[in-house]
């Protein structure tokens, strides 16, 4: 019997012809190994077709058309990766038996499955556990094999929520494009992820400063002066700095008992790296920004196989992942030319190597292989270190500190409080680059734990003023849509976000993805929604107003949980996709009844011109100039354009509207060509130029 395995990614692919014995041949797309042929995938190699494929009357945005919606929405090959999807379609079709082996999520389990339903495959189907690439993990699934069945449904919930993605997208853009005469784009992370700048900038421009004071004591504990707060029952917040005066004043030169307490204390070092808490580190430290990031890493891990999997949400290892570790560590302490000593028998094991805590993806460590970093430019060294250093100290001591409490007595329930701390041992710490002030042993560290009596010597306060919330980076911007339900004031909202999220480590009730979310900031800057001055992104007028614009229901992160509740049980098949998209197109058909449509209209739109149609580049508008119709995102890149006189002919709105709704024009005359003579032809779209057709 012939078996086809298909991986998700090449890499996995790899791994699971290591776990397979005999000898391997490799040919273009896959490789033979035994009774297995191994073939990948590279993510998504389908998509779904569009309004333009099912109706060439889709290409016109006119109400008429809304609302676009088709029952099982086809899905096609991805003309980029179409190469290897017909390899696929050849190999599968000289197979007995296919094994899914996508990533263990609802994803994976859909990349997989939509192709071997596309090449309608009439076999058996199994079903590959793929949460670690090891070889000895791997060999165990290639025993355990169980029937994809079993996880169809899980495919039919990621499913689901694409279509509806697409379905929202496409009619709510249109026809809040089409009300307002030019482009505007919705979606259901993309525009929550707009309102969390535009509720930032209004919390930063309404914020009101206040002034508060806090009171604080010099105490004399033998000789050794300890500064220390003032604290009482009630933890009240001092405006009035004439009233907190007086309250210190009553203690200056008296006499206090103080208890001085220890406690040594260990902070183990922080997890590995997912996608998202990289893009930040290395924005913070190196202010490069999360979208070149993301790119960075997937060069590191295509190009010099460098490191795992780069767009993974978890920060969590396997077990399989501690045994393999010593000679990972050898490999990269030799590539970054480190001294670093470890008794590679007796490796400290870090909470990071959990089995229970890995989602379909790890947390993104460096590959068992020799580089030479001299081949990486500085920006590909500076991420692969950061990687590298976050794996390495999973290995290390954790830093060990002492820390110092000192509580006076209460006295008219008031009382007062410090804390200190003496680093004992840096175990970890030594190798991140970080400014460490707990290096500064301070007075308190100093005395010994016991019962004192010391003396109040003098008291002094400290105004604070309240600040606003800072700017959002786009660093910044992508952690708080890993936990936008800090923002949701429904509870019920709320406690879904957090209950999808419960078993990823750093996402807390969120939107997007981790290989999503920069890519959807990209997109509201390119959209004119929000742009960035320096490093600080701020929401344009324009975003402002058209977030302003749209109903709750299609702005709020509760999008994302309703959607999720239905997901769970089409994934549990309890439901199957319909019960989300019935529910969705009810809600755009709701939406397009509305009769009085002011309220949807925009006062300043970001380009005031008239729209003549779509930019068959780029889906912008195109928009008459003094020279030519050019596209509204030329500031972004985009360079279609139509000239106005093309060979002595003008070239009327009518002509470019035909010719941007049909593709091509009917005969035009009064061309001239460079000998004066005149001629009639077409013009005709043909690889985003203009061209005669005669």
């Amino acid at each position: 019997m012939k078996s086809l395995i298909i991986a998700e990614k090449p890499e996995l692919a790899r791994s699971i012809l290591n776990a397979i014995t005999g000898k391997s041949e490799k040919f273009e797309g896959y490789y033979k190994k035994g009774n297995y042929i191994v073939t990948w995938a590279y993510g998504h190699l389908m998509r779904l077709k569009t309004p333009e494929e099912y109706d060439e009357n889709n290409k016109n945005w006119e109400m008429k058309q809304l609302p676009i919606y088709y029952k099982d929405w086809a899905k096609i090959p991805e003309e980029k990766t179409k190469k290897q999807f017909n390899i696929i379609k050849k190999i599968i079709s000289e197979c007995d038996e296919v094994i899914n082996a996508g990533d263990i999520d609802e994803e994976g389990q859909l990349l997989i499955d939509e192709i071997i339903k596309y090449c309608k495959f009439k076999g058996k189907v199994k079903r590959i556990q793929t949460s670690a690439f090891n070889e000895e993990y791997l060999k165990k699934a290639l025993n355990n094999l169980e029937p994809n069945s079993k996880y169809e449904t899980w495919g039919e919930s990621a499913n689901a929520r694409a279509i509806a993605d697409y379905v929202v997208g496409i009619n709510l853009s249109r026809y809040f494009s089409i009300l307002n005469g030019t482009t505007l784009s919705i979606g259901r992370v993309q525009t929550p992820t707009l309102g969390l700048v535009v509720n930032r900038d209004l919390a930063i421009e309404n914020h009101i400063k206040e002034k508060y004071f806090d009171g604080y004591i010099d105490i004399d504990i033998n000789s050794k002066v300890v500064k220390a707060k003032l604290e009482d029952k009630d933890n009240t917040i001092y405006k009035n700095q004439e009233e907190l005066k007086k309250i210190l004043d009553k203690f200056i030169n008296k006499k206090i008992k103080v208890n001085i307490a220890k406690q040594i204390k260990n902070e183990n070092a922080p997890l590995p790296f997912n996608l998202t808490k990289l893009q930040s580190h290395i924005s913070k430290k190196y202010k490069i920004k999360p979208d070149e990031t993301l790119r960075i890493t997937q060069e590191l891990r295509e190009k010099y196989h460098a490191i795992t999997y780069n767009r993974s949400d978890s920060q969590y290892l396997n077990e399989e992942h501690y045994k393999e570790a010593p000679e990972v560590i050898k490999k990269v302490v030799n590539n970054l030319g480190l001294n670093i000593k470890l008794d590679y028998k007796n490796l400290p094991k870090s909470k990071c190597f959990d089995d229970s805590k890995v989602t379909a993806h790890h947390g993104i460590i460096p590959t068992l292989i020799d580089l030479n970093l001299s081949d990486m430019n500085e920006k590909q060294q500076k991420v692969y270190k950061e990687i590298c250093i976050y794996y390495l100290i999973q290995f290390i001591k954790p830093l060990k500190k002492e820390m110092t409490y000192l509580e006076t007595e209460e006295i008219d329930t008031y009382k007062f409080k410090a804390t200190a701390s003496k680093v004992l041992e840096e175990g970890y710490k030594q190798y991140l680059d970080s400014e460490n002030d707990e290096n500064k042993i301070s007075i308190l560290s100093q005395i010994d734990q016991g019962q004192y009596t010391g003396k109040i010597e003098n008291a002094d306060i400290k105004e604070i003023e309240t600040k606003p919330l800072s700017r959002y980076t786009q660093a910044s911007l992508i952690e708080d849509m890993t936990r936008i339900s800090k923002y949701v004031d429904n509870p019920e909202i709320k406690e879904i976000l957090k209950r999808k999220d419960k078993d990823k480590e750093g996402e807390n009730g969120s939107i997007g993805t981790s290989a999503t979310r920069s890519l959807i900031i990209q997109n509201l800057l390119k959209r004119g929604y929000i742009k960035e001055d320096k490093d600080k992104i701020i929401s344009t007028e324009f975003g402002r107003e058209y977030y302003s614009m749209l109903p709750d229901k299609w702005k709020k992160a509760d999008l994302t949980a309703k959607w999720w509740l239905i997901q769970e049980e089409i994934k549990e098949g309890k439901a199957n996709k319909d019960k989300l998209l019935d529910s969705i197109l009810l809600d755009i058909k709701d939406i397009l009844a509305t009769k009085d449509v002011s309220n949807y209209k925009l006062k300043n739109s970001k380009d005031s011109k008239t729209s003549l149609g779509k930019c068959p580049l780029c889906n912008n508008d195109i928009i008459e100039g003094k020279k030519s119709y050019y596209c509204s995102a030329y500031k972004d890149g985009c360079k279609f354009g139509i000239w106005k006189i093309i060979s002595g002919k003008k070239i009327t709105n009518s002509n470019v509207k035909q010719l941007l709704t049909k593709g091509i024009t009917n005969e035009i005359k009064g061309f001239k060509s460079k000998n004066g003579k005149e001629f009639k032809a077409k013009l005709q779209i043909k690889e985003g130029e203009v061209k005669f057709v005669f």
